[in-house]
């Protein structure tokens, strides 16, 4: 089964980003609030795949074979129909799966993954347009994912476990 394009890009952001959070400890000033979520739903999404006996990507290592990043890909974005979907303005539709490891950690970061994926995709799509109860939701799961972030990267600090 050959791996979706957006899907091979994603696991490669998401590899990518381990070169950004794992030489920075979680308390470090220079670690933004961007980069402090993202650390965090890296390291939920890697101990997911490790829960499965997959390894999660890194791009210092060789890439695995067709059969094992087809694995890796739906653990993390999950498979089936879409669960989730938003029509935008315009008639584009976008879509996204309540199963698999990203979407696991984007509940935990956010508490309420339907509510951050309608939030985020209007905002993000929409910008200054999107309706203010939008803008507000966004800001707030925000401000929530952050949060929920620094307690994960701290307590995975103190445990001795590398984000």
């Amino acid at each position: 089964m050959p791996t979706h394009p957006r899907r091979a890009t994603a696991v490669a952001f998401l590899a990518s980003l381990c070169v950004v959070t794992a030489c920075t400890a979680p308390d470090a000033p220079s670690l933004g609030s961007d980069d402090t979520v993202k650390a965090a739903q890296l390291l939920l999404t890697d101990r997911c795949l490790s829960r499965q006996g997959l390894t999660p990507p890194r791009p210092d290592q060789r890439p695995p074979d067709a059969e094992e990043q087809s694995r890796v890909s739906d653990a993390l974005f999950g498979t089936g129909r879409a669960e989730l979907s938003l029509t935008l303005p315009g008639g584009p539709e976008v879509r996204q799966h309540t199963d698999g490891c990203l979407a696991e950690a984007q509940q935990r970061l956010y508490g309420d993954q339907e509510r951050w994926f309608r939030a985020s995709t209007t905002v993000n799509n929409l910008k200054s347009r999107a309706p203010a109860g939008e803008r507000t939701a966004y800001r707030e799961l925000r401000a929530h994912a952050v949060r929920t972030a620094r307690t994960i990267l701290r307590s995975a600090h103190e445990k001795g476990t590398n984000p």
